[in-house]
């Protein structure tokens, strides 16, 4: 089982997050961070050495699972491609199709 990571935007600049394993509660939270990118590295920090992958969701929407070395090493990356994938499923939120699937 995977540790899932859940990023939220409060506003402008000011994202929370929380890590949960399973169906349980957030075990960690931060607030306040000033990206998904300090927010990635961050839980990254938090999980250390004891999870290789984690799931990785924004405002409750799965984006993917991803290497927890990834997300501390790579973090400017890996933010980016979670706001292209954003972007897209916005788009296509935009043009019907938010019942769909998306693959990760």
């Amino acid at each position: 089982m995977h540790p899932r990571i859940d990023i939220k935007k409060i506003r402008e600049r000011y994202f929370n997050y929380g890590v949960s394993i399973g169906d349980a509660d957030e075990r960690y939270t931060r607030q306040g961070l000033r990206s998904i990118a300090e927010c990635l590295h961050d839980a990254a920090t938090a999980l250390g050495l004891h999870f290789k992958v984690a799931a990785i969701s924004y405002e409750g929407r799965l984006l993917g699972h991803y290497y927890v070395a990834n997300m501390e090493h790579q973090t400017l990356a890996l933010a980016e491609t979670l706001l292209g994938k954003l972007a897209s499923l916005a788009d296509a939120g935009m043009h019907g199709l938010q019942g769909r699937a998306v693959s990760v």
